[in-house]
């Protein structure tokens, strides 16, 4: 019986360190550029770990969740700085547009009265065996 509780106890704990090790292979870093008095560049910058991909903007209906922006509560496009790469995807069998290790995108923001951007991204990445479930991601920054 001692051994039986031990093993289950084994397993719950086994259970939650492989829980905790969800993996993150898309990391964000956001900031803000001042263009001029009014005009600050909103720059989002995504590191994407080797072997994953994130998905285009642009990228059809029928395929993965596109990769989409949300600033000062507006849905909003920002322009693709990084090389996009368009091939057949294996998992949604398609063609899709996708960045790999990094992608940087951009978009001039006017400063109003607000005293900073506040927005979020929504993403989607695959390895090409598996896809995780789309993530939201929020920012807020100062200008």
């Amino acid at each position: 019986m001692k051994n039986s509780v031990l093993v289950f106890l084994t397993l719950i704990i086994a259970g939650f360190s492989l829980a905790a090790q969800k993996p993150n292979p898309v990391t964000w870093d956001f900031k803000l550029e001042q263009v001029n008095n009014k005009d600050y560049k909103l720059i989002a910058t995504a590191s994407i770990a080797p072997s994953w991909v994130l998905y285009s903007q642009f990228t059809g209906s029928d395929g993965p969740v596109p990769t989409s922006f949300m600033v000062n509560g507006k849905d909003v496009q920002l322009k693709e700085e990084s090389k996009v790469i368009s091939e057949m995807d294996k998992i949604f069998e398609m063609e899709v547009k996708h960045f790999k290790h990094s992608a940087v995108f951009t978009k001039i923001i006017q400063k109003g009265n607000e005293a900073s951007v506040k927005g979020s991204v929504e993403f989607m990445t695959c390895d090409g065996l598996k896809c995780l479930p789309p993530a939201t991601i929020p920012f807020d920054l100062k200008f």
